[in-house]
């Protein structure tokens, strides 16, 4: 089957067909057979064959060139920085924002205080009631001795 062609039911039924296979091969082995014995063996063999595996799998490995490693680099790098401005960005309208509400919610605060403050300072107020009233002694007023209007003698 080439890449780009779709599946169709002849290799649907090849699939089937290999299963049955090993299905069918699992099958004929005899039911009390030994497991390998590559498991039960000595831990120095164990570990040997860890070591053997462990590099094959090494070399399976396929590492990207020198141009590809900073190509991918300098994407990650840009897009970084990208995000990075984004994130800036939002952060100081959001702080742009609340300090606007706030010099908002000042600004209505004086205003209704304005509105409600009373007349008279009630610091002052408290602060006369709890001062020693400066007295001057007390004195009957002066009055003038009444006097009856002069009058001329008749002549």
């Amino acid at each position: 089957m080439a890449k780009n062609e779709k599946p169709s039911s002849k290799d649907f039924d090849e699939a089937k067909a290999a299963k049955k296979k090993l299905k069918e091969a699992e099958k004929a082995k005899a039911p009390g057979a030994k497991a390998e014995k590559a498991d039960k063996g000595p831990k120095k063999k164990k570990f040997s064959r860890f070591w053997k595996d462990f590099r094959g799998e090494l070399k399976k490995i396929v590492w990207p060139d020198f141009k590809t490693v900073m190509k991918n680099t300098g994407i990650v790098l840009v897009t970084v920085v990208v995000i990075g401005a984004m994130v800036w960005i939002l952060d100081y309208a959001l702080s742009g924002g609340v300090a606007g509400l706030k010099k908002l919610a000042q600004g209505a605060q004086t205003t209704q205080a304005a509105q409600t403050e009373p007349d008279f300072n009630v610091d002052d107020f408290l602060a006369g009631l709890e001062a020693e009233p400066e007295t001057e002694p007390e004195t009957e007023p002066a009055t003038e001795p009444v006097t009856e209007p002069e009058t001329e003698p008749a002549e």
